[in-house]
């Protein structure tokens, strides 16, 4: 009998009604969605671990992957932790909880801040047993926190299986997910430049992720909407297309183009 009640509570799923969840999400896979899943199941198969960002915007079906992903590893009876940075975001996916509670990150973390897991807790072991570890929407958290669990990681990770404190998180797989056209992390009375500072991508931890791309927005190919209303929301992704990139004034505005929905 396991012990551990957080490890006990992540292995209360019937595997093969995962097995069988994960064939029916895994045939829906578009071409996008399969490169970046078989990509990560490489990179567990081989042992390798990494540090995966799957950069998609809204309507790519990233929950859709993360899910697949999910079962997949559940019908082979591992462990798979999944966490959002905001709580709305952490009710997408079972057993989801946020990244602050889920590995104990301070509330205002700094360059020198360290995560409250200590090595031998029951937090630490289900740590070292995940197989695999989501971390969804992370555009909006400071860098500090994730360089704060990357300490944490690489400390309970040390000399186990696969895993090397010498490793960004230690050697854990990780999934990173969200869209840096969106919300970036929150600077209390700070401007753009530091706004850009407290990012992820200014992290050291950022050259040792693997960026994936997911483009095809599936709200649009959806094939029980009419052709004016699939039209419409072709023009609206275009559109947040260009705001989240800088361009909602530039060429395609001063070229006269409106979208029909304005």
């Amino acid at each position: 009998m396991v012990t551990n009640r957080l490890i006990r509570e992540e292995l209360n799923y019937d595997s093969i009604s995962e097995m069988q969840s994960f064939e029916s999400l895994y045939v829906g896979l578009n071409d996008e969605q399969l490169k970046v899943f078989n990509t990560i199941m490489e990179a567990y198969s081989t042992h390798h671990g990494g540090l995966f960002f799957v950069y998609g915007s809204g309507g790519t079906r990233k929950t859709y992957l993360w899910n697949t992903l999910i079962e997949s590893f559940r019908s082979d009876k591992k462990i798979i932790l999944s966490v959002a940075s905001s709580g709305i975001a952490a009710l997408l996916l079972p057993g989801e909880q946020t990244a602050h509670s889920r590995f104990k990150i301070p509330l205002d973390p700094d360059n020198s801040s360290y995560c409250s897991i200590s090595q031998g807790t029951d937090l630490a072991r289900l740590i070292q047993e995940a197989s695999l570890i989501i971390w969804n929407e992370v555009p909006m958290v400071s860098r500090h926190a994730f360089e704060a669990v990357d300490r944490i990681f690489r400390d309970i990770l040390k000399n186990t299986k696969h895993c090397s404190e010498d490793r960004v998180f230690g050697g854990k797989l990780f999934v990173f997910g969200g869209d840096f056209r969106q919300i970036l992390p929150i600077v209390p009375r700070g401007g753009r430049e530091q706004t850009v500072e407290a990012s992820l991508p200014r992290s050291t931890i950022w050259e040792h992720c693997q960026v994936l791309h997911l483009t095809r927005n599936m709200c649009v190919t959806a094939q029980d909407i009419s052709n004016h209303m699939r039209h419409e929301l072709c023009d609206f992704a275009a559109w947040i297309k260009l705001v989240g990139e800088g361009k909602i004034m530039g060429s395609l505005f001063n070229e006269g183009y409106e979208p029909n929905w304005i």
